[in-house]
């Protein structure tokens, strides 16, 4: 678990490389650090690997599914910056159980949201490998992209929808538990739907904007701290979809703590003034920004420092 205000070994690692490679060339506006690089022409470009039994399990996807969530949650990070998607490369690791049928299926998947957000599959790799994996690089374009950075004092932090639906589908699945219950939970951890007509409606009232990819309290621990500003989440506005409750009910564990920690929603965290009511999606008021520095819950009036729960991929042996 990560300290408040003290990275944990994944954000070293990324500090060290961001330290190592200090951005340089007069064409890129933002480099390491947020959801995707910018470049000074407004191109948005963002880059995911994805694992067989790390961020998706063969014994309860398809190939055409396996395809889909890929996609959908690297388009995630170009709506993140408020870019609309132009391309996507696509690398595909391949262990020699995948047939050619299930080659065609992944792209299946593919095409499915590049029809929808109309972007093409512009290139990529094919390679042998031990592990099926999947590495994405979606290019996008802005003319003002949000970035994790823009958070200001006085401002409140928002969220698109509900959160922990994703951890929730993927724990009923791999559990094998009753699907009939948590069909919304299954939908968000198999089909994530990247929120781009969301953050065009709430674009022009935001100034910073993060994909809730790590959990709520990890991803709003990186927007305070490269925002360098102090967040509050109040427990009393974080919203608990019933699936979510359930779930949590059945299995005795506190929705907050596990909504704080669930990742993989693919939500829209962002800071803001306050909203008009005029905004046709769901998006709820879960926190302020202050002056100052750190990530703190605000529980039954009790304002206390929020150790960040969210998922880490790399915990080095001591």
């Amino acid at each position: 678990m990560i300290k408040n205000n003290e990275p944990g070994e994944e954000l070293a690692i990324i500090e060290y490389i961001r330290s190592r490679f200090p951005q340089r060339h007069p064409d890129i506006i933002k480099g390491i650090g947020d959801d995707a690089m910018v470049l000074r022409n407004g191109y948005v470009i963002s880059t995911d690997s994805f694992i067989e039994t790390v961020h998706f399990n063969m014994q309860y996807f398809n190939y055409k599914m396996l395809g889909y969530r890929t996609m959908g949650a690297s388009l995630s990070d170009l709506a993140a910056m408020a870019a609309q998607p132009v391309a996507a490369l696509v690398s595909l690791q391949l262990p020699s159980k995948v047939k050619s049928g299930d080659i065609k299926a992944i792209y299946d998947g593919f095409s499915e949201l590049s029809r929808k957000y109309r972007f093409d599959i512009a290139g990529g790799d094919i390679v042998q490998s031990p592990c099926l994996g999947i590495t994405i690089t979606v290019i996008g374009r802005s003319r003002e992209p949000l970035l994790r950075s823009g958070a200001r004092p006085g401002q409140y932090l928002y969220v698109t929808n509900f959160l922990g639906l994703a951890e929730v589908g993927r724990k009923v699945l791999a559990q094998r538990l009753s699907k009939s219950r948590f069909e919304t939970a299954i939908s968000r951890h198999c089909f994530p739907e990247p929120r781009f007509a969301e953050v065009q409606a709430f674009r022009k009232y935001a100034s910073a904007c993060i994909d809730t990819s790590d959990g709520l309290s990890t991803d709003t621990y990186h927007m305070m701290r490269e925002s360098r500003v102090k967040i509050i989440i109040d427990t009393n506005h974080v919203p608990i979809h019933s699936e979510v409750g359930a779930y949590c009910q059945d299995h005795n564990i506190d929705p907050l703590t596990f909504i704080l920690a669930a990742g993989e929603d693919f939500e829209l965290l962002f800071s803001a003034r306050q909203l008009p009511g005029t905004i046709k999606y769901p998006i709820f008021q879960i926190g302020r920004i202050m002056r100052g520095k750190g990530l703190f819950i605000l529980h039954d009036g009790h304002e206390s420092a929020l150790e960040p729960s969210g998922y880490e991929h790399l915990r080095f042996p001591k």
